[in-house]
């Protein structure tokens, strides 16, 4: 796999840390990037009693998400120009993830917040980059790979497949491992496509994986985490937590999944 098509989702004119990333990707892989604005539908309340609402409410909602449309189109564009990359602005109306997850089917990548993406990865055929909206992101040098030997992880790693390639480092880590092979199987497997991993094993002693995994991230300076997402079921997760919800809702490094 190749990264030549970005797709990066846009809800506000502050989410500056998808974008920065997505022009750093452009760049290093030669990818084309379309940038998403889904302007969200007016909201129709009753009026009650068989009244109709005001044709202006509804026109006033209209009007102000293509002002604020406009307004986030105008700073993309600014940013894109700043960057030297090329963009293809895209925007409609709807439900946000609904809407994204049709142009994400054509995009190798797509980049949006962690609140995005954490709907976004069921709906979506591609792998999702979580990148957070304040975020300084840059095209990732040193990757954390979480690895358990699931089909999620499996379909994470082969997904960032270039990003490892180009990376000055790649880290498996392995939490309470069940095996002897199951971190040295992928890094045989990394290796014939010239990625040299190193290899480290932790156990959890009853703490949170995800709490785990950032907590690698940030001594082995990893500017970006792989993982597969919601090996459970996500209401198991939501309920009883998970390391897919931990790392989307603490994670300050970028974080791609795939399902």
């Amino acid at each position: 796999m190749s990264i030549k098509s970005l797709l990066v989702i846009v809800s506000s004119a502050s989410e500056e840390g998808p974008l920065r990333m997505a022009f750093a990707l452009a760049k290093r892989h030669g990818a084309d990037v379309a940038v998403l604005h889904v302007k969200p539908s007016p909201v129709i309340i009753s009026g009650g009693m068989g009244g109709e609402v005001p044709a202006s409410f509804i026109e006033a909602q209209a009007r102000e998400s293509e002002s604020v449309a406009m307004a986030i189109k105008a700073k993309v564009e600014a940013s894109a120009g700043q960057a030297g990359v090329p963009i293809e602005w895209r925007c409609e109306e709807g439900d946000e993830v609904g809407v994204a997850a049709v142009h994400a089917r054509y995009a190798d990548m797509t980049v949006a917040t962690p609140d995005v993406c954490r709907d976004l990865v069921f709906a979506s055929a591609s792998p999702v980059l979580a990148v957070p909206a304040s975020s300084n992101a840059q095209a990732p040098r040193r990757v954390l790979i979480a690895w358990n030997g699931s089909r999620e992880a499996a379909r994470a790693v082969h997904d960032a497949l270039p990003m490892l390639q180009a990376a000055d480092g790649v880290d498996v880590v392995v939490v309470d491992p069940e095996g002897e092979a199951v971190a040295m199987d992928l890094a045989r497997t990394l290796g014939r496509h010239g990625v040299k991993v190193e290899v480290r094993e932790r156990l959890s002693g009853g703490a949170e994986v995800g709490e785990l995994l950032l907590e690698e991230a940030k001594t082995s300076g990893a500017d970006m985490l792989v993982m597969g997402a919601y090996g459970h079921s996500r209401l198991r997760e939501w309920i009883l937590g998970g390391a897919t919800e931990e790392v989307l809702d603490q994670g300050k490094v970028p974080a791609l999944f795939s399902h």
